[in-house]
């Protein structure tokens, strides 16, 4: 049981996928970029044959990189919240193509579709998620970031390294308690948390007490004194740079058709179900700027 806990708590704690794969051995900056334009087409798109056919080039991707079964780990939680986004919109939209009436409850064909699309956004959204998550070391996604503002940067990566950190103390202290003999699973539901408020003042005390010494170390070095300088800092290729290109012509083409109505789903007005040859050439050429990431970086 203690092994289970301890495997969920570091796979929440630190979900960065070490692998050897073509995904992870391209430079951070075209990954994050790539997750970007997938978050903005997640936003501006309704159509629910566009999402599916994002959505099942994001799960290549995620294939690609060996982070398939992590991200369908997410999606499955994920589906949770679908369900409820499913049934919410099905119950709250509106239509005139009426499916099923149950007493004052309306279900039409137009907030099937909505309710629908709006659960393959979700998805989108979190598969690309998962992309920034498991694919992209948090040093690299940090150093990268770091450009606009490194201040705020370093107190987000300060942050992000104190709380697996708090979580190991708390996880020490609760088993030398344990180990004192005190009891954190037994007894009525008050009793637990009585037992496990009395975690909370040493984890504190600990808490402070690094932070106090972070603040001096960083301190002693002359953080925020002078400019900041980079050492080894890593230049893309020649492809990873195309590939930055091809991404912003997809999200700038992606906007564009979105303004000229493709992707919107006009269907869900009550509008006929269909597509157009046009439509089969936007999702072509958005899904063709965005599959040079499937090349990945070189060794």
């Amino acid at each position: 049981m203690e092994i289970c806990r301890s495997f969920v708590v570091d796979s929440m704690i630190f979900p960065y996928k070490s692998v050897d794969s073509r995904i992870h051995r391209l430079d951070a900056r075209p990954k994050l970029l790539f997750v970007v334009v997938m978050f903005i087409f997640s936003i501006l798109i309704s159509d629910i044959l566009y999402l599916v056919l994002f959505l099942a080039f994001v799960l290549i991707v995620a294939y690609t990189a060996r982070i398939l079964k992590s991200t369908l780990s997410i999606l499955k939680y994920a589906g949770y919240v679908a369900f409820f986004v499913l049934l919410f919109n099905i119950l709250i939209s509106s239509g005139s193509n009426e499916i099923l009436i149950v007493g004052p409850i309306t279900i039409t064909t137009e907030s099937m579709l909505f309710a629908i699309s709006m659960c393959l956004r979700l998805f989108l959204a979190v598969s690309a998620f998962s992309i920034l998550t498991y694919a992209i070391h948090p040093d690299e996604a940090l150093r990268t970031i770091s450009k606009f503002g490194y201040k705020t940067t370093s107190s987000l990566s300060l942050s992000l390294r104190m709380y697996p950190t708090i979580a190991a103390d708390a996880n020490n202290i609760i088993d030398s308690m344990k180990a004192r003999g005190m009891e954190f699973e037994k007894g009525k539901f008050i009793n637990k948390i009585k037992s496990r408020a009395a975690v909370v003042m040493p984890l504190l005390l600990n808490s402070l007490e690094r932070s106090i010494s972070v603040a001096e170390a960083m301190e002693t070095r002359g953080f925020g004194s002078t400019k900041r300088t980079n050492f080894g800092e890593r230049k893309m290729t020649r492809f990873e740079l195309l590939m930055v290109s091809s991404f912003c012509v997809s999200m700038v083409m992606g906007i564009f058709l979105f303004a000229l109505g493709y992707g919107n789903a006009d269907y869900l007005n009550g509008a006929k179900f269909g597509y157009s040859f046009y439509d089969i050439i936007a999702l072509a050429l958005l899904i063709g700027t965005l599959s040079p990431i499937m090349l990945g970086g070189h060794q």
